[in-house]
């Protein structure tokens, strides 16, 4: 497959070394190159680079660009560092980083996507994590470091430098600039973005060593958290049967929050917390056209079982209309019931409907003012989900032709979100590893240029055993391979009981701090917010996809929120 070629942002500016040039004895090309671009192992010296390299920016906005590194000999324990950005009056502009991105390999391209819409060769080496130093770079590939820039500072120009080495000898100090332009990303969240995940015992022993509900256990769903509100992830995909624990009480059972409490308020002190969202109440018997089954909690002879039942059972109903009373109760308790969403069956679809329409109006009954949510088929949206599936999540690609009824749906002060999973694919926005960054960003475009009020993937961390070399995972018990990235968005980072970040979650941050940013406009300015989303992306596949021109609509929309 050879490489989609991307244009890259030409602008001036001298480095310190010089010219870049081919990498050879004397010592390592370094260049910069635009964050919207992927630097592969293979990338020549001084390709897609940025002659001058100054960032543009709102106040509270995070910032990126890179720094590639070629050398004609290996190099070994390459570490780099941030200068401290200051401005003529000695104000510092604090907090940049500068991370290694590591590598991992994609086996194979996305289906059905035209030649010109991927990156990369497949199979082969992608960039994607954000690790730690040092790194070991080898001869005659190219090392891309991450420059993370948070312009929390006053407007104005700060004046910066990245210092390389190679253990105590220096490498290389390049110099860049950041621009504060007098505009600022809103503080409250007006998008609403989740990405499921789950740590349970299972994932949490495997990935980590740590048994569920251990104090490091804890500790890791703290530092997880924190990763979420750091990327303005603001809804908790909560597994409502681990967490709240019942006992026998009488005839009946009675519920113990304790846990549920406490994975809630970690959450919330973490900043990712927002809302809460309810773990689905149906579920599959396998694959995804398994019959439908539910997880129960029955009192036997004195003893709390759990049971999987089908949705038909005498036992089921019964067990619902008990615990989703205690949870009204418990939620109403803790002045949580406004940020609370419940979810019933994930993609609902053939003999279905019926059902989701038979259990949400359980929770429309027992759990009063609460919002069920789901991902829907808007192609065949079916009345038992128009009627009681709340907030509507339809795939992104396939709702093309059906604007106009959600469109109405909007206009009746329903939300409307949308989601990406496995698909789409063709020439549509996804975050996938072999795609453009660029739609990565412009997912949160699309998310303000059509209404819509949430993002939900599904993947943030269903790791493969080796997520470093095996980025698609087969999908239950089928052959079928995932997209590259399409599980996971994050990776493990066992010795800080955390995960680490990546190119693609940054750029997705970015996107959404732009979203904020076009709905700020939107505010003061509706016309000139709606003319740059229109300009950004026309259409579901027709939009932007040169970084340039990219550049110069994201420079108007500064300015514009700037006057």
């Amino acid at each position: 497959m050879t490489r989609h070629k991307v244009f890259f942002l030409c602008i001036a500016c001298g480095l310190l070394l010089g010219p870049a040039r081919a990498a050879d004895q004397t010592g390592p090309s370094v260049w910069f190159v635009d964050s919207l671009i992927k630097i592969f192992p293979t990338d020549a010296a001084g390709s897609h680079r940025l002659a001058r390299p100054e960032l543009l920016g709102a106040q509270g906005q995070h910032l990126n660009v890179q720094l590639a590194l070629r050398s004609a000999v290996s190099l070994a324990g390459v570490t780099a560092e941030v200068e401290p950005l200051k401005n003529l009056q000695g104000e510092t502009l604090a907090g940049a980083t500068v991370r290694p991105v590591s590598y991992v390999v994609v086996g194979s391209h996305t289906r059905n996507t035209p030649e010109d819409e991927l990156v990369g060769e497949a199979p082969g080496w992608f960039p994607d994590p954000l690790q730690d130093f040092p790194v070991n770079v080898k001869a005659h590939q190219t090392q891309s470091l991450w420059i993370s820039v948070p312009a929390d500072a006053p407007p104005g120009e700060y004046h910066g430098a990245v210092m390389v080495r190679a253990g105590e000898r220096q490498l290389a100090r390049q110099e860049f600039r950041v621009k504060v332009l007098a505009a600022a990303v809103p503080v409250q969240h007006a998008l609403k973005v989740t990405n499921w995940f789950t740590f349970n015992d299972h994932a949490s022993q495997q990935f980590y060593g740590i048994a569920q509900f251990s104090p490091e256990w804890w500790t890791l769903l703290r530092n997880l958290g924190r990763v979420m509100a750091e990327h303005r992830q603001n809804m908790v995909i909560t597994p409502l049967l681990e967490l709240i624990t019942p006992r026998p009480e009488g005839d009946h059972l009675a519920y113990d929050f304790a846990n549920f409490d406490r994975w809630v308020e970690t959450f919330h002190e973490a900043g990712a917390i927002g809302y809460i969202e309810g773990g689905h109440l149906l579920d599959r018997a396998g694959s995804y056209e398994a019959g439908l089954v539910v997880h129960t909690l029955q009192l036997e002879n004195g003893q709390v079982s759990k049971r999987t039942l089908p949705p038909d059972d005498p036992r089921v109903e019964p067990f619902l209309a008990g615990f989703l009373t205690a949870l009204n109760a418990h939620l109403d308790a803790k002045g949580w019931k406004s940020i609370y969403y419940q979810h019933i069956l994930d993609e609902a679809h053939g003999t279905e409907p019926p059902y989701y329409a038979r259990f949400a109006e359980l929770v429309h009954r027992y759990l009063p003012g609460v919002s069920t949510m789901d991902a829907v088929d808007a192609e065949h949206m079916p009345d038992e989900l128009q009627k009681y599936c709340d907030v509507w999540v339809p795939q992104l690609g396939k709702f093309d032709d059906q604007m106009e009824m959600i469109r109405q749906r909007m206009a009746s002060g329903r939300e409307v979100w949308f989601y990406t999973c496995l698909f789409p694919n063709q020439r549509y926005l996804n975050r996938l590893m072999d795609y453009p960054l660029l739609k990565v960003r412009l997912l949160h475009w699309l998310n303000f240029r059509y209404g819509f009020t949430g993002f939900l993937h599904w993947g943030w961390s269903y790791w493969t055993p080796d997520p470093i070399l095996d980025t698609q995972p087969v999908i239950d018990a089928n052959t079928e391979l995932l997209p590259s990235g399409d599980a996971f968005i994050v990776y493990p980072d066992r010795a800080r009981k955390s995960v680490y970040s990546s190119i693609r979650l940054e750029t997705m941050l970015e996107g959404i701090e732009d979203y904020e940013m076009l709905m700020a406009l939107k505010a003061k300015n509706p016309a000139e917010a709606e003319r740059l989303g229109k300009e950004a992306l026309a259409g579901f596949s027709d939009y932007v996809r040169d970084p340039v021109k990219f550049r110069a609509i994201e420079k108007e929309l500064l300015e514009a929120l700037a006057k």
